[in-house]
């Protein structure tokens, strides 16, 4: 599997992103410019899968972390079209989460009739706009899942949640990282549809290997890591809803970038998962690798 090129952060490069108009929210990733509706249909399945999938244990992790107190004030920069973040507030309903979203593509997506009633989004790059009024008496967590992998340089984002919030406030987040992509003995489809999700990742900007850097961005940015652990979900645990996840990311990537994923390539990959459907066992072992931090400011 290739490795993932670091982001050019570096003296012009930079500069022309922090420049560049079309870019207000750093984002070079493979979420910028979503607006294609096939594209938001396959991210709108994936996020289903991911929710129904990881959330249960992600929300138990969150529990035992101190997240969503009662009366504490929680923001979610990078909240899509809400989908987790409804799933958060029906999981906390004592606390109140404001979902930020840069991109209002994903926004218009969002449905107020059926979100729970301790949850809303707005409209706002972190980092770069202020926040919205309803936040003006401030916040007290922040909550960021697999948002800063799509970032191109996310530590504007997290020095503006560090910068606005009280001492004692918290951040946690939850993102992936493909160097833990691991499989005993070898399997092909497990193996086609993680080069590919590397190579799409790499050729649209957003940094796969996000999970291993994590404490050191929020450190620079003033936190003091709380918890950090590395969880490789595997496909023993997860059963056949282990190649369904799998089988999605590779459409949403197909979809992302179908010059780099080509469409026969994702159905040698759904060819493939659909064969291990019916014969599927616990004879080997495959990972979906999950970092979870959580920080404190000082």
């Amino acid at each position: 599997m290739p490795d993932i090129p670091e982001l050019d952060l570096s003296g012009d490069h930079l500069s022309a992103i922090l420049e560049d108009e079309d870019n207000p929210w750093l984002t070079l990733g493979i979420m910028d410019r979503i607006e294609d509706p096939a594209l938001l249909h396959e991210w709108g399945r994936m996020l289903d899968l991911q929710t129904r999938l990881l959330g249960p244990r992600e929300v138990e992790w969150l529990r035992a972390k101190g997240f969503g107190r009662t009366g504490c004030s929680i923001i979610e920069p990078g909240s899509g079209d809400g989908h987790y973040g409804s799933f958060l507030a029906r999981n906390f309903p004592d606390a109140r989460i404001h979902g930020l979203e840069a991109n209002d593509n994903l926004v218009r997506r969002f449905d107020t009739d059926r979100c729970p009633e301790n949850y809303a989004i707005d409209i706002c790059k972190v980092g770069s706009d202020p926040l919205p009024a309803v936040l003006s008496a401030g916040f007290d967590q922040c909550f960021l899942r697999f948002v800063l992998q799509h970032v191109s340089d996310p530590r504007p984002l997290i020095k503006a949640v560090h910068d606005a919030m009280p001492q004692g406030g918290k951040i946690y987040i939850i993102e992936e990282d493909h160097s833990f992509f691991s499989t005993e003995p070898y399997w092909l489809p497990y193996s086609l549809a993680t080069d590919a999700w590397s190579r799409v990742y790499a050729a649209g900007g957003s940094d796969g290997a996000i999970g291993r850097k994590l404490p050191k961005l929020v450190s620079e940015a003033g936190f003091e890591v709380t918890d950090f652990d590395v969880v490789l979900r595997n496909n023993v645990e997860m059963g056949n809803d282990f190649l369904d996840l799998f089988t999605q990311a590779a459409r949403v990537l197909h979809h992302t970038s179908p010059d780099v994923l080509t469409v026969e390539e994702l159905r040698n990959i759904q060819d493939e998962f659909r064969f291990d459907q019916d014969r599927h066992g616990t004879s080997f072992v495959a990972t979906y690798p999950q970092i979870l931090l959580c920080a404190t400011k000082r």
